[in-house]
């Protein structure tokens, strides 16, 4: 089973239109709710006038942030692992379910009004008057830090020890670049509904850790655990911005609670656009010190990151611990000296998007790798090899501390060159120059970790009396087909059709812990977890079947669901064993924690050609090698590498979330003015993955794939675009590279300032 690309069961139901997501449940009685939000990127509150609305037709009730505070709602939980640059605690402004005194970004909501049906309660919304004393709002990330508005500082490496190679340097190089802000844009919109349990409260949401969203529910709301179910169905995309609780889930479960009847609410695209946490969103100076021969020998990078108007639950961690470990890649850098300042700004929080942190790092050293190229005459490829970790060294510790457990980088460079066919671009560029075009390639080397922040998983594995096994895992399909994943696992250990296996996720009431699905976990830790369950299971039933069959263990054979003696026909089935068992079932609850975190990387190689008139850029070639260990489902790696590198393209030239400068009003918030990549804007994307280095720190083998279009992509297209530009003098361009941004850069080359 491992190895195969199994189908996806779901996908039939799907394609019929039959999918189950949070918006589509309407129990009865069902009240409806609509937010009033913030138009201020900063205002103080004066008071709220709800008068007019309740008078109006439908409308149940309002509820607003001093009822909360009153009921006794706690701020939204977050996580912290960094200090402020003075050395003081961080303490973030409380984020509340419904702000209190002040608004602090446009479109945090202020209000909820709930009414007997959904366009009575927008309008009931509208109607709503609030008193707003506008107070100056930021959003540009220097000022912020001028200003004092730092909220959590990191520094890794050695400082003296890389003034030191600079010093002693034979070339350096540095750039300023830009790492866009981005909109995650899951093709589900946010929605939430809530229904009054026996004194708790039921809440349907799309969220990729339903266990971890019943905890942070019950502490806000101040209930008990085992009064709070979350319930997950269907969910259409995640990438990061769906792992925590949103205000808006706080607010509807209150809602129900006090209301006793079902609350929904359904968010539109707009308001997933304000309200929805953004990624990336980086400012970056970084420095690459070479010797004589072109090796690296040391890295310096200074780096702003923005963590929008509150600390969202992951909003410091991700750019000062998740992105920062991976600085040094898959080089051999001696000496690496990393500083990051988060700061607040009066825009929507930032959190974890697709990569998190990871894809920041790559780009900037990746974009410096192709810099010190140009600058000392070298092939970029050759740069990179003479750099590369040998595998030989593996396990490889980096500059900072972190073990690489296994990869063998020169040969995803290798790989990755032949398949491009990098040896033959010379030809190629040729012709478009004859026919007018400027042709450019590009290449991104990359590592990533993933695991570091949730090493363990329980699983439950369950079989019954008509020979079906259930694994029970904290994990959660989003989309991506872990269900099927963990299927052909538990199947393969235990000889049976997939069609006898059952999983079961994303249901507090039947899912009691877990760390979700996120940072590329999934496999690396619940797939290992279902393994090892697996094989825990089929011992025990070893000993079951030992005693109904009153044979010793060791002489017991297994093969296809069945032990029996061996030499005789004496047997007995899994299903014979779980309907001996109390309550018709054979049970284990197992632990299993990974022994280190894993490193999944890779080489992507770009090839573009440019319409020098227009600044038209189009993608002729998009190679991808990826190290994901042991590839269980070789189809589902397939669709997340298409899929992060389609949000990598997406990243590179095209998406960007602009807010205005003067009144933080946010420019793009809509798909009018934020472009998503299409179909007919991306080539035939050619990904390969490679096992020959498996982890070796779980024990399925597997490294994590989720991520690693999205990290490997933007650098191999900007340095692919730059190296088409270069014969017209331009050095400079920051992401989304949009045909106005080149055409710009290509006229302010020839001093022709547009």
């Amino acid at each position: 089973m491992i190895g195969q690309s199994a189908a996806r069961p779901e996908d039939a139901r799907l394609l019929r239109g039959e999918g189950r997501y949070s918006a589509d449940r309407l129990p009865a009685g069902t009240l409806h709710a609509a937010f009033v939000r913030s138009p201020h990127a900063h205002a103080a509150i004066r008071g709220i006038d709800a008068a007019a609305a309740l008078a109006l037709p439908g409308v149940t009730a309002i509820i607003d942030g001093r009822e909360l505070a009153a009921a006794g709602v706690e701020p939204l939980p977050w996580a912290t692992r960094a200090k402020r640059r003075d050395g003081s605690e961080v303490s973030p402004a409380p984020r509340r379910a419904l702000a209190l005194d002040a608004a602090r970004f446009a479109g945090e909501a202020v209000a909820l009004v709930i009414a007997d049906t959904p366009q009575r309660a927008r309008d009931a919304a509208d109607a709503v008057e609030a008193d707003w004393d506008p107070l100056p709002a930021c959003v540009d990330l220097a000022r912020a830090l001028e200003a004092g508005q730092d909220c959590a500082f990191a520094r890794l490496g050695d400082a003296a020890a890389v003034e030191a190679a600079f010093a002693k340097a034979a070339h350096r190089v540095s750039l300023e670049l830009v790492n866009n802000r981005l909109v995650p844009s899951p093709l589900e919109p946010r929605a939430a509904l809530g229904v009054p349990d026996a004194g708790g409260v039921i809440v349907h949401a799309p969220t990729q850790n339903a266990v971890l969203m019943r905890a942070q529910l019950a502490q806000t709301l101040k209930l008990d655990a085992a009064k709070v179910r979350v319930l997950v169905e269907d969910i259409g995309g995640g990438f990061g911005a769906r792992f925590f609780l949103y205000p808006e889930y706080v607010a509807v479960a209150f809602a129900a609670l006090r209301l006793g009847r079902p609350v929904k609410w359904a968010g539109d695209r707009s308001e997933s656009f304000l309200s929805e946490t953004h990624g990336r969103d980086h400012r970056t100076r970084a420095e690459l010190a070479l010797d004589a021969d072109g090796r690296f020998t040391a890295l310096r990078v200074r780096q702003i990151a923005n963590v929008g108007a509150y600390l969202s639950f992951l909003g410091s961690v991700i750019p000062t611990s998740v992105g920062v470990r991976c600085s040094p890649g898959v080089y051999t850098i001696p000496a690496v000296d990393v500083e990051v300042d988060a700061v607040y700004t009066h825009t929507a929080p930032v959190e974890a998007y697709r990569g998190a942190g990871r894809p920041e790092a790559a780009y900037l050293l990746e974009r410096l790798v192709d810099l010190a190229a140009r600058r000392l005459g070298v092939d970029a490829a050759e740069l990179r090899r003479r750099n590369l970790v040998p595998a030989h060294a593996m396990p490889w510790k980096s500059a900072l501390g972190e073990i690489y457990d296994s990869g063998n980088f020169p040969r995803m460079l290798e790989r990755a060159l032949e398949a491009a066919d990098w040896a033959g671009f010379p030809a190629r560029r040729a012709r478009s120059r004859a026919g007018g075009r400027l042709r450019g390639h590009g290449l991104a080397c990359f590592i990533e970790s993933t695991g570091a922040a949730n090493p363990g998983e329980t699983v439950v594995l369950a079989a019954d009396g008509a020979g079906k096994v259930t694994l029970v895992s904290g994990t959660q399909d989003m989309g991506q087909g872990i269900r099927t994943g963990y299927a052909q696992i538990v199947a393969q250990a235990l000889e049976l059709p997939m069609e006898r296996i059952g999983v079961v996720q994303g249901d507090t009431a039947l899912v009691a812990s877990g760390g979700g699905s996120g940072g590329s976990r999934s496999m690396f830790i619940g797939g290992s977890a279902a393994l090892d369950g697996a094989q825990r299971f089929l011992e025990l039933a070893r000993g079951r079947a030992a005693q109904t069959l009153e044979a010793a263990p060791a002489d017991l054979e297994y093969a296809r669901g069945s032990f029996r003696i061996a030499g005789t026909d004496r047997a007995v089935t899994l299903a014979q064993l779980a309907a001996r068992e109390l309550g018709g079932k054979l049970e284990l609850t197992s632990r299993y924690r990974v022994a280190a975190m894993s490193w999944p990387n890779g080489c992507h190689a770009c090839e573009v050609e440019v319409d020098p008139e227009t600044g038209a850029l189009r993608i002729e070639r998009f190679v991808a090698v990826d190290d994901v260990g042991v590839v269980v489902n070789p189809m589902l790696v397939h669709g997340q590498m298409h899929g992060g590198i389609a949000q990598g393209i997406g990243q590179a030239l095209f998406e960007e979330a602009r807010y205005d400068a003067e009144n933080g009003q946010l420019l793009t918030g809509s798909f009018m003015d934020y472009a998503l990549p299409r179909a007919d804007d991306l080539p035939f994307l050619e990904v390969h993955t490679d096992e020959s280095s498996p982890c070796r720190t779980n024990a399925l083998g597997a490294k994590g794939a989720g991520e690693g279009g999205a990290i490997g992509a933007p650098p191999a297209v900007i340095n692919a675009v730059l190296d088409a530009l270069a014969a017209a003098g331009v050095e400079r361009l920051d992401m989304p590279a949009t045909p106005h941004a080149i055409w710009r850069a290509l006229r302010r080359a020839k001093g022709e300032a547009p």
